[in-house]
């Protein structure tokens, strides 16, 4: 007799339990959230609707007596028609003050009243009593600027303009007479009576400009997703009563536009809060479930004795297998599928157990033949020029700086032949640095400076040889510049940052030289950062390459523009090799 085979079982199984299921569901649930998303949305644009009209009722009554006290206050009118001196001017300024004292009273929905004289860049402000001073003097500061450009844009309709990350309604009107009055409305300050429309946390109200931005006060979850996702073809724009959005989660998004302001009003219900409150829906949605989980059991029964406990048992054996267990082999089963597994498993165990010391052994030899590979390539290629320095010296008999500078090159030279040293710590790698930027003085005495900013506690951190030199050397070549006045100068910075396992060693070289344009910079970390070497730019990919295989971790190399002039690079590798937790263990 044929054995069964696992794909038969699951196939029937599953087609069994889950098809008249899926359909059920599938119907079930796409009537009733039909209907639960048409009524919810008709019941929350009414909603919108009223709150939205309210705030336009409130907006033109501020727009009407704005339009009313331009057309007809006499010292609001001459602001700017007596000399600023004059005993007109003081009367007409101190009345126009008093009334927008007496007037913001009457409409309470405006933070502030102001009245604003071209002629004399005067501004008056009233405020509401809620008004700090602090943020009084905000909103003077960014009126006089608005006021400021004489854009007439600012004078044909209510702005939503942006004050340190806060939005606000603004309407000026001109009286015609180089004088104007205007309103300013705090959008959150206007969102409040309507707080409550999100149903006690579960959902959001807030305003949203035309472009789909968020204007007044939301969570912070929502606000981020909103910030990033397209709402302008899901405004008020009549086709639609509702949408369904994806912020996050899903959300019913239901909209009304302002008459009076580019903005809309929206609500925001999660999906997952619909259903709430539909006795008959729920009864529904737990009887379903109650079905599914009988059916499903049984279902989880078969698959436990037939198929979940073979694969475990392959589980927990490749598990020891990956923590060195090599000795582990499976037990036979009943189905065709996994004899075949059993016997494949057991093979390749038996295999591994064989060549595992082998393979690894050989991956250890040539990691470490490619790391020296790469670290001899790193050679200085300005011995000729040094040797040159040397013969102009001796020609001068300057026997002082032959000697210092001989000394320089030798100490130069034996850190950069130790191929057989694979590590130095940064008080080494610095040293090295100061004898090649020493030897390279020599040749600029008057045009090349250099400094070094080491924090004392990465002395003795180690890292590759020759990490950072290569970066120094590419300043020099690439970077140079000779201007008259102004020395040519390197700075070597190394910091710390981040704590414990995350900690990382950052290395800066930066220079005052020619500086890289943007598609330098782009060039460059392509090239560092790809797999081959490539043409130019070998010493810095040898450098990221050589920190990959030392620390076996997170190594990344990013080039910059230094201000006001030069380039910047900045290496960055883990504070700890793999298996460390102190410099130096």
């Amino acid at each position: 007799m044929r054995q069964a085979t696992m794909r038969s079982r699951l196939i029937l199984g599953f087609g069994l339990v889950t098809i008249p299921l899926v359909i059920l569901l599938l119907w079930n649930n796409l009537y009733a959230t039909k209907v639960v998303h048409s009524q919810v949305a008709q019941s929350n644009r009414n909603m919108l609707t009223m709150y939205m009209n309210d705030m336009d009722q409130v907006l033109g009554e501020i727009e009407n007596y704005l339009y009313k006290a331009a057309e007809q206050d006499q010292s609001l009118i001459s602001l700017s028609q007596y000399d600023k001196d004059s005993w007109e001017y003081y009367l007409a300024t101190t009345q126009t003050s008093n009334d927008l004292d007496l007037n913001i009273n009457y409409y309470d929905a405006a933070d502030v009243l102001f009245a604003y004289s071209s002629k004399y860049k005067e501004l008056l402000v009233a405020q509401q009593q809620s008004v700090t001073y602090n943020r009084k003097q905000e909103i003077q500061a960014k009126l006089k600027e608005l006021l400021g450009t004489d854009d007439p844009a600012l004078r044909t309709g209510w702005k939503v303009v942006e004050l340190k990350g806060e939005y606000a309604l603004v309407r000026v009107v001109d009286t015609n007479y180089d004088s104007y009055i205007g309103a300013w409305i705090d959008l959150n300050r206007l969102m409040e009576p309507i707080r409550l429309l999100g149903q006690d946390g579960k959902a959001e109200a807030l305003l949203v400009s035309g472009e789909g931005k968020p204007l007044s006060i939301a969570d912070s979850s929502i606000r981020k997703e909103m910030e990033a996702f397209d709402l302008t073809a899901y405004m008020d724009n009549g086709n639609a009563a509702y949408n369904i959005v994806k912020l996050g989660a899903p959300y019913l998004l239901v909209a009304k536009s302002s008459r009076m302001a580019d903005m809309n009003l929206i609500f925001l219900l999660p999906e997952r809060k619909l259903l709430e409150g539909l006795p008959i829906f729920r009864k529904m949605t737990y009887l379903i479930p109650m079905l599914a989980a009988i059916m499903l059991g049984l279902y989880l029964i078969f698959l436990q004795n037939s198929i979940v406990k073979p694969i475990h048992h392959f589980i927990k054996g490749m598990r020891k297998i990956r923590s060195g267990d090599l000795s582990v082999r499976m037990d036979d089963y009943k189905l065709q599928e996994f004899i075949t597994l059993k016997e494949t498993f057991n093979g390749m165990a038996q295999q591994i157990e064989h060549l595992k010391i082998d393979i690894y052994e050989e991956q250890l030899r040539t990691q470490k033949a490619e790391l020296k590979h790469l670290q001899a390539q790193i050679h200085p290629h300005f011995f000729m020029n040094s040797l040159n320095i040397v013969y102009q010296l001796a020609q001068i008999k300057d026997y002082e700086v032959i000697q210092n500078m001989s000394l320089h090159l030798v100490r130069y030279f034996r850190f950069t032949t130790r191929t057989q040293v694979s590590a130095v710590s940064v008080k080494e790698e610095i040293e090295h640095i100061n004898h090649y930027l020493s030897i390279q003085k020599y040749r600029f005495p008057e045009t090349l400076d250099f400094n070094f900013e080491v924090d004392p506690a990465l002395e003795k951190v180690s890292l590759p040889p020759l990490a950072i030199q290569p970066m120094v050397e590419n300043a020099m070549v690439h970077g140079f510049s000779i201007r008259t006045g102004t020395p040519f100068h390197i700075r070597v910075k190394v910091t710390t940052e981040g704590e414990g396992d995350d900690a990382e060693l950052v290395i800066t070289v930066e220079d005052n030289g020619k500086g890289l344009t943007e598609e330098q910079i782009e060039h460059l970390q392509d090239k560092v950062h790809s797999l081959e070497p490539g043409d130019g730019s070998l010493g810095l990919w040898n450098v990221v390459r050589r920190c990959r295989l030392y620390y076996k971790g997170s190594v990344r190399m990013a080039f910059g523009s230094a201000d006001p002039q030069g380039a910047v690079v900045t290496l960055r590798v883990p504070r700890y090799k793999t298996g460390e937790r102190e410099p130096g263990l």
